[in-house]
């Protein structure tokens, strides 16, 4: 199946430089934002919006969806 997520901030720099932080992923059927996360070496705690809605991290990806990753931040 297909993903096509953007990644936001820092996290960018997952992806080669001239992706400027957006690709098409090819994963397997039943695929999370763990194993995405797995397979960019992204060592930053995430949050991630599928389709628009803010999801879990063991959510389950159907081909086709977008898929927006941020690094969460800390503050007080």
């Amino acid at each position: 199946m297909h993903v096509n997520i953007t990644l936001h901030g820092i996290l960018r720099d997952s992806l080669p430089r001239q992706a400027k932080g957006r690709a098409t992923l090819n994963l397997p059927e039943a695929a999370t934002i763990n194993d995405i996360i797995a397979r960019l070496n992204i060592k930053q705690t995430v949050s991630a919006v599928v389709n628009g809605a803010e999801v879990e991290n063991d959510h389950r990806l159907q081909n086709g969806d977008e898929l927006h990753m941020f690094r969460l931040i800390a503050g007080g």
